[in-house]
C-alpha cells in the first residue's frame, strides 16, 4: 500500500495516507474524514472522487509507485 505524500493543512507535516486511484478519472490521492485537510487529497469520506464526482470508483495504489523523491522535514520541527 502506498502512502500520500501531501501537506497535512492542520500542521503542515507529511499526511502518510492511503493512497487511491479512481478507476473512472485516474485521479490519485487520499481519502481524508474532512473536506480539504490534504494537499494531496482526492477522496471524500463517503469516497466520492473530487475530480470526476464518482462514488466508490477507488483502488488502494501499490507500493509500486516509488517515483517521487521523499518529502523534508519542515524547518520548524
Amino acid at each position: 500500500m502506498a502512502l500520500c505524500d501531501g501537506e497535512r493543512k492542520t500542521n503542515n507535516l507529511q499526511c502518510n495516507g492511503t493512497l487511491y486511484k479512481c478507476t473512472h478519472c485516474d485521479s490519485e490521492g487520499c481519502e481524508q474524514s474532512k473536506d480539504h485537510t490534504c494537499s494531496n487529497q482526492a477522496f471524500s469520506v463517503l469516497g466520492r472522487c473530487y475530480k470526476c464526482g464518482t462514488v466508490g470508483q477507488r483502488q488502494v495504489l501499490s507500493d509500486v509507485k516509488t517515483d517521487r523523491a521523499p518529502r523534508k522535514t519542515p524547518s520548524f520541527i
